[in-house]
């Protein structure tokens, strides 16, 4: 009977199908809704802590996926076993360093904190086929838009590689554009104040002081360098081509207008070799979500593969198990590198204003009872320049000066985008 249908699983719509038959969706959550496991494992030919992730499917009306802790895992090579243990929730890490080695038999095995038992088919490490080059190009891409394309060649000198998947990480340098050293801090906001509050002070420069503190940043906040892994499948075969060889895939196409390549920009990639099965496993993912529907955004681990139930073999799993040889390399490029001389893209946000909220307003009584700088910065604004103002003025003269000067958070403090410890791997 074929078995067609649909859950969340990571924050994104799935589609769980038998590969080559397919029915129309009514996409609602059925009343009796039974929560499947969700197993994402790929252990590598990394000598490293390699990483399991458990977890469950949940309703549309949800928010997310439950993570499945307190489970007993490990993995199975010919005699060996590597035990997980939980890192946080729903993430297990191999109790020591590992790499997956070739002509090894492996399998998964996991108890769930309810006594569940679930496996995976044995698996071999595939072969290992490194990157041949990564590079970035200017020019169009396939809808005529001009920007920058990240390629990765991949040359297979024994014939024995067809399947690929690619993840990759991206790095890119911000810089505020309205950055000031200084930063202004709320001391006091305990309003309302009464009408004899400000007969304490002797200036305007008493009253500022009360309320706020300007003093230089303990760290700098300009520039910034933020992070993100892509969520997406990205696979591709040469089992169609004349060649083994792999030739200009493209990973990843940056709009030039994109503030992301503003500045520097870095991407690593990593790049799988698959088994034919775990191909069409991913591959049929991907057909489902490049067609621009509900299924977009998938990440991996979703479809029902190669894990199942031991318990009942009739209980839904979805997942997949991997044993893949992995090759990464990194790539930078500023964006003058491709576009010499011109105008840099757009920041974040738009940065054209600037505010100077009134200090003090008070009430008919002449009570305090608020301030629009306080008000602006408890909404996220920060501080950039300092307003002409006396401050040797009679502290009542407050209630309408306007002495500082302030911009939008991301344009003022980069903090807001990324963060500004420089990552290991940078070069400038």
């Amino acid at each position: 009977m074929t078995k067609t249908l649909i859950n969340i699983v990571g924050g994104f719509l799935i589609l769980i199908v038998c590969l080559g038959c397919l029915k129309e969706i009514d996409i609602r959550t059925e009343t009796e809704f039974n929560s499947a496991l969700v197993i994402e494992a790929t252990i590598t030919n990394e000598f490293k802590y390699q990483k399991i992730k458990l977890s469950r499917t949940y309703r549309l009306e949800e928010e997310g996926p439950v993570l499945e802790s307190g489970a007993s895992v490990k993995i199975i090579g010919n005699g060996s076993e590597y035990i997980f243990q939980e890192n946080e929730s729903g993430e297990y890490l191999s109790n020591v360093q590992f790499a997956a080695q070739s002509s090894i038999d492996y399998h998964l095995e996991i108890v769930t904190a309810g006594g569940q038992h679930y496996g995976s088919q044995i698996m071999q490490l595939t072969p290992e086929t490194p990157i041949g080059d990564l590079y970035v190009e200017r020019g169009l891409n396939e809808n005529n838009v001009e920007g920058v394309s990240i390629f990765v060649d991949a040359n297979d000198v024994t014939g024995a590689t067809k399947f690929y998947r690619y993840e990759y990480e991206e790095t890119y340098k911000v810089i505020a554009p309205f950055y000031s050293p200084r930063e202004l801090t709320i001391l006091n906001n305990d309003f309302p104040y009464p009408s004899t509050f400000l007969n304490q002070f002797n200036t305007v420069q008493d009253v500022l002081d009360f309320f706020f503190l300007l003093d230089f940043r303990p760290e700098q906040e300009q520039i910034c360098y933020n992070t993100v892994v892509s969520n997406h499948i990205l696979v591709t075969s040469t089992e169609d081509l004349v060649s083994d060889d792999l030739t200009q895939f493209r990973i990843r196409f940056i709009n030039r207008n994109n503030y992301i390549i503003s500045h520097r920009y870095s991407i690593l990639v990593r790049q799988f070799i698959q088994s034919e099965a775990a191909h069409i496993f991913y591959k049929t993912l991907n057909d489902f979500s490049s067609e621009g529907s509900l299924f977009s955004e998938i990440q991996t681990g979703f479809l029902e593969g190669n894990v199942f139930s031991t318990t009942n073999q009739d209980e839904l799993v979805v997942g997949y198990f991997e044993v893949s040889s992995v090759d990464e390399r990194r790539v930078y490029f500023n964006y003058d590198d491709l576009f010499p001389g011109d105008i840099l893209p757009p920041y974040y946000i738009t940065c054209d204003d600037f505010f100077s909220p009134i200090f003090l307003e008070e009430d008919f009584a002449h009570n305090v009872i608020n301030s629009d700088i306080i008000n602006a910065l408890n909404s996220g604004m920060v501080f950039f320049d300092d307003e002409e103002y006396n401050p040797n003025d009679s502290p009542f003269a407050a209630y309408g000066i306007t002495p500082y000067i302030l911009v939008l958070g991301p344009c003022g403090d980069c903090t807001l985008l990324g963060n500004n410890v420089v990552p290991d791997f940078w070069e400038e």
